[in-house]
């Protein structure tokens, strides 16, 4: 089966409804989709002036608004691959999306074109900004095009629309261990998001409806709003910025019916009730994780909830449309196989936690290839698998769940141990602001038999101890043998850290992952308390 992209989609609404609106603008403009599909049109031709052809990375340091869809899919309509960038990226980070991507091309605005300068001499591609908000501005590396002058004389040319196997974008994962890479994803993907995210839904369900979205354009939740409201014949509503108190005002005045909420339902269901709760336009919407209440919000607010797992490289093969209950990722979807495995990808026994391998059963479902890291991309796959590097399990049901990310998954004395459950223990003590868990090299020489906690079946290679590495909040008195009291109480013995640092601030990507990579590096420094070189015994 092959699916018809958003560019054509849009196409086909300009001439069956050239009136009917598709994209609003939070307290701004309306465009229709004659005009939308016009502009994208014009966008293409405009780029196509710049010298941008099939295959040509565009890169994108844009805020959320109609404008930023422009460029994407002008960029689109000629092939060529939109780079969008975290609009938090200065510095280091900037120069490696520039100059791994190496386009040639960067959109940005003139707010932001100072942090282009600022790593300017270490450019290794790039030859011309365009201004997406002024016409006037320098830069010392190249040529600068000013909004006026990238559209004079260009016009909305008729064109092929791309292949489901053309990449809508290269999406940049967000690093936490090692420098982000460059995902090239296919058209299909982005598209069968929509099936796994309101699964259930078809075309003209929802008459006059809309898909509110909040998010930004640099990865594919800001942009998924499009494909939504193209398949499912939608409007999209754009907001900057999520805000909780303006939620269900946009909701009820933009007459929305669809949303991605990712983490912020319980945000909401926090807010003090309404007269307006039960009678809300809205009527699906998606969650990732739920909140453990998420009955409560189905019947307070009459919303219809899902919820997903995927990644970047895959799209989002798990959906459940039902959840049976907050903990549940959802059941694979028929398009594609699933395994849960070990480190030699055998495969682990029912009910087991494994390392989540997938393929698909038609082509495009999933990413391309890491861009320019062909070593990176042939890694991924091994045994004919893509390897996510995340742990899950499967109830008899056949819902899966997430456990951990295989790096940080901490196998001790037999024991796997996540590191997701270690931290939950460790920031629910009032005086802890965040925490990371880590697995250290054991110093161990061979399994101690005499240790109940250690299951028979167990070896010691690769055995770790487990190190958190800890930052309290402001005025925090607690210390590391304080700290750990704490959590021999409040934590099975397996699972009790052997190692504690306290830092001021914990090493994150821009999008505000903790970087593990960065703390394994150094796993052991001369603030690293040792419990055991403290003497301290855990009770059995």
């Amino acid at each position: 089966m092959t699916v018809t992209t958003l560019p054509e989609l849009l196409r086909r609404r300009a001439e069956t409804d050239p009136n009917g609106v598709f994209i609003e603008e939070v307290g701004g403009g309306v465009l229709s989709n004659r005009e939308f599909l016009d502009a994208t049109l014009r966008f293409a031709d405009a780029f196509e002036r710049l010298g941008v052809g099939e295959g040509d990375c565009v890169a994108a340091m844009l805020e959320p608004c109609a404008q930023s869809h422009m460029f994407w899919l002008g960029a689109a309509w000629l092939r060529a691959i939109e780079v969008p960038i975290n609009t938090e990226y200065r510095g280091t980070f900037l120069l490696h999306s520039l100059n791994d991507s190496r386009a040639k091309v960067f959109v940005t605005t003139s707010q932001m074109l100072p942090r282009l300068e600022d790593v300017t001499p270490q450019l290794t591609a790039l030859e011309t900004v365009v201004l997406a908000d002024a016409n006037d501005g320098a830069w010392s590396g190249g040529r600068v095009v000013g909004i006026d002058e990238f559209l004079t004389g260009a016009a909305p040319t008729e064109r092929p629309a791309p292949e489901e196997y053309h990449p809508y974008a290269v999406i940049y994962t967000s690093g936490t261990t090692g420098p982000s890479k460059g995902v090239l994803s296919p058209w299909r993907v982005q598209h069968e998001t929509v099936w796994s995210m309101y699964p259930g839904d078809r075309r003209g369900d929802y008459p006059g409806g809309a898909v509110y979205c909040p998010w930004p354009v640099f990865h594919g939740t800001g942009k998924n709003a499009l494909v939504i409201a193209a398949e499912l014949d939608l409007r999209v509503v754009i907001r900057e910025r999520f805000s909780v108190t303006a939620f269900w005002d946009d909701v009820t005045k933009y007459g929305c019916t669809h949303v991605n909420l990712m983490g912020f339902g319980s945000l909401l269901l926090n807010q003090p009730p309404r007269e307006t709760d039960t009678t809300n336009p809205l009527r699906r919407a998606l969650m990732l994780p739920l909140p453990t209440r998420y009955r409560e919000f189905e019947e307070r607010f009459g919303v219809k909830l899902s919820t997903i797992w995927g990644m970047t490289e895959i799209g989002l093969p798990l959906s459940a449309g039902d959840p049976p209950n907050s903990s549940a990722c959802g059941k694979l979807r028929s398009l594609y196989e699933a395994r849960l495995v070990d480190e030699h990808d055998y495969d682990v026994p029912a009910g087991e936690p494994g390392e989540f391998i997938i393929r698909a059963y038609e082509p495009w479902l999933l990413m391309t290839e890491y861009l320019g890291r062909p070593d990176a991309t042939a890694k991924s796959w091994r045994n004919g698998w893509f390897h996510t590097g995340d742990i899950l399990r499967q109830d008899d049901d056949g819902y899966y769940y997430f456990v951990d990310r295989a790096a940080d998954y901490v196998r001790r004395r037999g024991h796997n141990i996540s590191s997701l459950e270690v931290e939950a223990a460790v920031t629910a003590h009032p005086q802890v602001d965040s925490c990371a868990c880590i697995g250290v090299p054991s110093t161990i020489a061979q399994l101690d038999s005499t240790d109940p906690d250690a299951p028979e079946r167990s070896a010691v290679a690769n055995d770790l101890d487990v190190k958190i590495v800890v930052s309290l909040v402001e005025g925090a008195t607690i210390t590391e043998p304080e700290l750990l009291t704490y959590l021999i109480e409040n934590m099975p013995r397996y699972m009790v850290p052997r190692f504690i640092e306290f830092v001021d601030e914990m090493p994150r990507t821009p999008t505000m992952k903790i970087r593990k990579a960065e703390l394994r590096a150094a796993p052991l420094g001369p603030n690293t308390w040792d419990r055991e070189a403290h003497g301290v015994e855990i009770p059995r």
